[in-house]
């Protein structure tokens, strides 16, 4: 038997929460409303992600584009309460002409407009580059230290005269071999950036390798621990896990992730995923934002046009980061295909969707340790008393885990489960419902499968969500009267007993106007109703 010590620090620091790059932020132009609402939004409120890195804040950015950003803003974010991390993707070749003093103060009259005018309160970050080192304007800002300075300066300034309470980050680095950024931008301007980061894409250690975990967990300690000293925090702001193969896809550049790219192996990337997100969790990382919650349209040509579509594009393909244009990027936990009509979830959806929803922003880490190779877990407490618990197996059979509990549980723990070689599947993306309730007075025993992830969470109410009134056709639409529940998160619609949608909207397109109809209401904590 294996044996999960979950003890309380004396000094136990706030998690920031696990999140994701949220692309899809500024690509409500081109999304039709059913992706919308049975897709984008409804899996959004599902996780309640509070911690995110978006494409924003750009100088040219439209008075429409922002627009745009806000009303996503007001239909995810602000429901979540969740912390943003903004990044404009591009910007300008700092060639001779370039006046940085003019570009700075263009980002800072548009995030005044998004958080003063528009109420966009939780951007908390901004970073000047995506990447300090990658594409030929990063580059060449890496390459330009004393440029990269005068424009984090101007950035700062420009913030204050604006009277911004949003904090800048450096350097954005990407990959070990670049993290020497985080120590050189602390010696030149640490005085006028809030905290530090960087990014990670695994690929020295594959799925199910098992020195995977410790790697991840040093690399991010070693940040952790120098930042600190200056009273900073290290965040992770892009991670995931990709293979060992090359990087280009024919003609564009190949941004696919291990799961996209090796989809046979889907249910060992998600265990992987979340095991990557636990070394965040202990390491005293601030929080981390996996690439992405939803895959980026086929790429397209940047142009202008006379119709709405063209115009649309136009403005996601200028405001959606740089590279959209050339990259393949299929890193998403639910697939964005229009051609094939595709939206289905990838099997990482389960893990990481439960990880962002019970690691989240304000909850307490607790200390983990484990007696077998082959286990990982990571533990957290919320305000209310309640916890939250993630195990990874990586054994090749099932395997029995007594685990001690210093926190105490007022309800029992209810149990998520994902099995890599059984990957859970559901056609409208619904999280996975939990299986079994554990009984925890400080001590319980737990069976865990080979290859898997197991969440316990006492971080719900048991309830069930107010009936759904006024359900009625109109014409070939089903209509209904909007939940007023003030947990309602999303509506799931059945045809004669059996599930058709799961949707954010109050009406749905039918087929058949004689069936039987239904909607149900489902709650945060994923409770349905009757």
């Amino acid at each position: 038997m294996s044996t999960l010590k979950i003890t309380k620090p004396f000094r136990r620091w706030l998690f920031g929460g696990i999140g994701f790059h949220n692309s899809e932020a500024s690509m409500t132009p081109i999304m039709t409303e059913k992706f919308k609402n049975e897709r984008v939004l409804k899996c959004f409120r599902e996780i309640s992600p509070t911690f995110t890195r978006v494409y924003a804040g750009f100088a040219d950015w439209t008075r429409e584009a922002m627009d745009h950003f806000a009303d996503y803003y007001d239909q995810t974010f602000r429901k979540a309460g969740t912390l943003i991390y903004m990044v404009p993707g591009r910007m300008p070749m700092p060639t001779a002409d370039f006046d940085v003093e003019e570009h700075c103060e263009k980002i800072a009259a548009n995030l005044e407009y998004l958080i003063k005018v528009r109420k966009c309160t939780k951007i908390r970050y901004f970073h000047i580059s995506n990447e300090l080192s990658v594409g030929n304007t990063f580059e060449y800002l890496a390459k330009h230290t004393d440029l990269f300075i005068k424009l984090h300066d101007a950035l700062f300034r420009a913030f204050e005269r604006h009277g911004l309470d949003v904090g800048l980050l450096a350097t954005d680095c990407s990959e070990p071999r670049n993290f020497y950024q985080i120590k050189w931008a602390m010696e030149n301007m640490d005085e006028i950036t809030a905290d530090y980061c960087a990014h990670l894409y695994l690929r020295k250690y594959q799925p199910g390798e098992l020195e995977a975990y410790q790697y991840c967990y040093n690399l991010f300690d070693e940040q952790v621990e120098l930042v600190k000293g200056n009273q900073k925090r290290f965040i992770l702001g892009e991670y995931g896990i990709i293979s060992r193969g090359k990087t280009w896809a024919g003609n564009m550049i190949n941004d696919m992730s291990y799961g996209a790219e090796k989809p046979e192996d889907g249910g060992r990337y998600a265990v992987a995923l979340a095991e990557m997100s636990l070394s965040i969790v202990n390491s005293g990382t601030f929080a981390g934002a996996f690439w992405t919650l939803f895959d980026y349209p086929d790429p397209f040509i940047r142009e202008d046009g006379d119709t709405a579509e063209e115009k649309a594009r136009y403005e996601v393909a200028r405001f959606s980061g740089h590279g959209i244009q050339i990259r393949y990027n299929k890193n998403g936990l639910v697939k964005w295909c229009d051609d094939e009509n595709d939206y289905s979830a990838r099997p990482a959806l389960y893990t990481m969707g439960y990880m962002a929803k019970l690691f989240r922003k304000g909850s307490r880490v607790l200390e983990t340790k484990w007696d077998d190779e082959v286990i990982r877990a990571g533990a957290v407490t919320n305000a209310d008393g309640s916890v939250s618990i993630c195990i990874v197996s990586w054994g090749n059979e099932e395997k029995e885990i007594k685990i001690e509990l210093e926190h105490k549980c007022d309800k029992l723990l209810r149990r998520y489960d994902f099995l890599a070689d059984e990957p859970y599947e559901n056609e409208f993306c619904d999280l996975q419902d939990f299986s079994e309730l554990v009984e925890c007075d400080g001590a319980a025993k737990i069976k865990v499968a080979p290859r898997s992830v197991t969440f316990l969470t006492t971080d719900y109410v048991d309830r069930t969500p107010s009936k759904i009134k006024g359900v009625k056709l109109d014409g070939n639409t089903l209509v209904w009267t909007a939940s007023a529940d003030p947990e309602h998160c999303y509506y799931r619609v059945f045809k004669n007993g059996e599930q058709i949608a799961s949707t954010v909207a109050e009406r749905y397109d039918i087929d058949d106007v004689n069936a039987k109809y239904k909607v149900i209401s489902v709650d945060k904590y994923g409770n349905a109703g009757k």
